[in-house]
């Protein structure tokens, strides 16, 4: 990779400072050629001036500008780092105990509800959010190819909101006055029937227990699932109900739902394993069971996707089916919902094997 050089300027002159890297002969050669960049040389000098043996320098210095002349500066900074950590192993353990100790992370609720977060977070917490936040936020294509609309930025929001619903969910989370971590909604009991109606006016927000408002739309998807207590209120404010714990899928339902949908029932979906939220067909607050044949298991996505856009899911022998609202297909064709596909291969399977033969007789010797 040849690195182009600023206009008007000298490579090799904006390279200052102290340290073994004056004696960095190869380094300031590949620059001045315009070989390797700035940066790459900043790379190296900072390597060199780290390593606890001048003798060493020299055969360091070779490797990383024959390095640097094919990769990104980033690429030659985490090699560069290996060396140092090679050479000095105690320095190494001192940074990044000096690393961990600068870790922090920074939460702060807007005026319009919004949370906003900022960290910072050491090598080891970093790779492992990483690894957790990568496969929930990847693209999803639709089932008929169209790309994933959102952003990066809001991808990764749509994952981290999924690693939450996951740690709310986890019997591993430490338990509050000996009850599981659950987020509690109030809304009244009026507007949540009145909900039903999407053209119905006047339907006062429900509000999260600080007083964050959230509209009853919101609750009656978050009730469907994951750690939430509704708390419904009578027209005199008092409470009518306090949730019923049937209303999240039971574990031996929820067997049942992955054996039969798989992740994401949702046409075309495949998100990765373990974010699945069940949803109610007929909402559990409008009467609805928790039953298979009112369930069906959605990606946070598309559990989402479902209730903004009010599709209509249908079940028939097994067989998931979902009808999109007007604006999407003016004609409203029924879309078959994906399966397990563990299912699907082992109907395949049955499908190939052979049927039982059955021996011809013999005919007898003569």
């Amino acid at each position: 990779m040849v690195a182009g050089r600023a206009q008007g300027r000298s490579p090799a002159g904006s390279w200052t400072g102290s340290g073994r890297h004056e004696h960095c002969r190869l380094a300031r050669k590949a620059l001045a050629d315009g070989m390797i960049s700035v940066e790459h040389a900043q790379v190296i000098a900072s390597c060199v001036d780290r390593l606890p043996d001048a003798a060493e320098t020299s055969q360091v210095e070779a490797v990383l500008v024959e390095q640097a002349r094919a990769c990104r500066p980033r690429d030659l900074r985490q090699l560069a780092e290996g060396i140092n950590a090679a050479h000095d192993r105690e320095r190494a353990v001192r940074d990044e105990k000096a690393q961990h100790e600068s870790r922090e992370l920074h939460y702060v609720t807007t005026g319009d509800g919004m949370v906003v977060v900022k960290a910072r977070l050491d090598k080891e917490t970093g790779q492992k959010f990483l690894a957790a936040l990568r496969p929930l936020s990847k693209p999803l294509p639709a089932h008929d190819g169209t790309p994933d609309p959102r952003t990066p930025a809001q991808r990764h929001a749509d994952g981290l909101a999924t690693l939450v619903d996951l740690a709310i969910g986890s019997e591993n989370m430490p338990r509050v006055g000996g009850q599981r971590v659950q987020v509690q909604v109030t809304v009244g009991y009026d507007d949540l029937v009145r909900s039903l109606d999407p053209d119905a006016e006047g339907v006062a927000p429900g509000s999260f227990a600080d007083g964050t408002p959230i509209t009853v739309e919101a609750v009656r998807r978050m009730a469907c699932d994951a750690g939430i207590l509704p708390v419904v209120l009578g027209g005199d404010g008092v409470a009518l109900d306090y949730g019923r714990e049937e209303r999240t899928a039971p574990p031996q339902l929820r067997a049942a739902l992955f054996r039969r949908d798989g992740i994401c029932a949702f046409p075309g979906c495949e998100h990765p394993p373990g974010t699945s939220q069940a949803h109610h067909i007929v909402e559990w607050f409008n009467g609805g069971s928790t039953t298979l044949s009112n369930m069906v298991m959605l990606c946070a996505f598309h559990h989402r996707i479902v209730h903004s856009d009010r599709w209509t899911i249908t079940i028939d022998e097994g067989r998931t089916e979902f009808t999109p609202p007007h604006r999407i297909d003016p004609h409203r064709v029924p879309r078959p919902g994906s399966t397990s596909r563990p299912g699907t291969h082992r109907q395949l399977i049955r499908e190939l094997v052979p049927a039982p033969r059955t021996t011809a007789p013999r005919e007898p010797a003569a």
